[in-house]
């Protein structure tokens, strides 16, 4: 139970300020537990539709205010927000989707969507639905990747193994995307 509180803790977080996507620690769960992670998938995407809700909020009331926070968020600049822009232009749906597969932070997209005035109901319901592919597919890799080790390795090591994968991960995307 307290792995699934963090997931969702930890994906309303990501929605708002925090920078390191939750699909770390559902990899991790996944480890283990192919149901417990779905279900934690489950939960952070929806957690995360609360988190776009608040964001989508200050960006109707306090629009400026809100882009120079979010300015400030490790791996956000400026153009972040304008390939959002055009990722929404296709649809809600298919912004959200394209941004979770593309780098674009979810928190960035939901300030988008409230500064183009798209329904904030739009957005909550949407949101889940377009969030979890990209944590289902984390949780089936990580799970793919520990059965196909099976007993080579013990869980102590594919844990170490999991965990030196996202540093790198997230040394990549900084790179690209920029501190």
């Amino acid at each position: 139970m307290a792995l699934f509180c963090l997931a969702a803790l930890w994906s309303f977080a990501e929605a708002t300020l925090f920078f390191i996507a939750p699909d770390a620690l559902l990899s991790i769960i996944a480890l283990r537990s192919l149901g417990k992670a779905m279900i934690a998938a489950l939960l952070a995407s929806f957690a995360a539709a609360f988190g776009g809700l608040l964001v989508w909020t200050c960006a109707q009331h306090f629009p400026e205010e809100t882009l120079q926070v979010l300015l400030l968020v490790p791996g956000i600049s400026g153009p972040t927000f304008e390939m959002a822009r055009q990722l929404l232009q296709a649809g809600l749906f298919e912004g959200l989707l394209g941004g979770a597969f593309s780098g674009i932070p979810y928190k960035v997209l939901s300030a988008e969507a409230g500064y183009a005035s798209i329904p904030a109901q739009s957005l909550f319901l949407v949101s889940p639905v377009a969030r979890l592919p990209r944590f289902v597919l984390v949780a089936l890799i990580s799970w793919s990747v520990s059965r196909l080790v099976g007993a080579r390795l013990s869980d102590r090591r594919k844990l170490a193994l999991c965990l030196a994968v996202w540093p790198f991960v997230y040394a990549n995307y900084f790179l690209t995307a920029g501190w």
